[in-house]
């Protein structure tokens, strides 16, 4: 009788289908609730120890954004200027969407070292990793039809963050995707740049 219950729960297994559900992990830190040394703003996408990420560069505008003052720095007729709301440059943007590079726990004042920025994270770098991602199949399981978006990069944890989209555009996932597996793909002449898997000197 044992026997038969199990057989008919592994058929049953084996019938079902997987099914990806919405998980918390999708949701801004700036909606919770817990602690944190920081307090990321409410557009970066939520990864682990994002709590303590001070500073966030945003490649497709040059700007910055300070957590610990929560002003965002940007240039302005040569000079950094910064401000509490979102500067012109970034006016294009969509925050809750756009790429944003969470920066190094140890950095300080990053704009006034802005050429380095630049040339590690140039505006785009990061439009060949979705493809990368869905060719290599970079996510196990990930279902048919369903495309992913380079959301941002953690210096911290050398990791790509991917919202995972369902047909219709309904984000139901953030993954963490290690850069080592990405940058093996990407072209030899990025491999010195921080977007293309290198680490170079600051």
């Amino acid at each position: 009788m044992l026997f038969v219950g199990l057989t008919a729960f592994l058929f049953l297994q084996s019938c079902s289908t997987t099914t990806r559900t919405a998980t918390a992990t999708y949701y801004p830190y700036g909606t919770s609730t817990y602690s944190a040394v920081y307090t990321p703003p409410s557009w970066a996408p939520s990864t682990t120890g994002l709590n303590l990420v001070k500073y966030y560069y945003l490649p497709d505008c040059d700007a910055y954004y300070d957590a610990s003052s929560q002003q965002f720095f940007s240039r302005s007729n040569g000079t950094w200027i910064s401000s509490s709301t979102v500067p012109s440059t970034c006016s294009n943007l969509d925050l809750s969407t756009a790429y944003v590079v969470m920066l190094n726990s140890n950095t300080n004042q990053p704009w006034l070292n802005n050429a380095f920025y630049e040339s590690n994270y140039p505006p785009q770098s990061y439009s060949a990793y979705g493809n990368i991602v869905l060719g290599h199949n970079l996510i196990a399981g990930l279902p048919a039809g369903y495309s992913v978006s380079a959301r941002g990069f953690n210096e911290n944890t050398n990791s790509v963050i991917f919202a995972e989209q369902e047909p219709n555009g309904t984000v139901y996932a953030l993954q963490n995707i290690p850069m080592t597996s990405i940058s093996t793909y990407m072209p030899p002449e990025t491999h010195v740049y921080y977007y293309g898997g290198g680490y170079p000197s600051r």
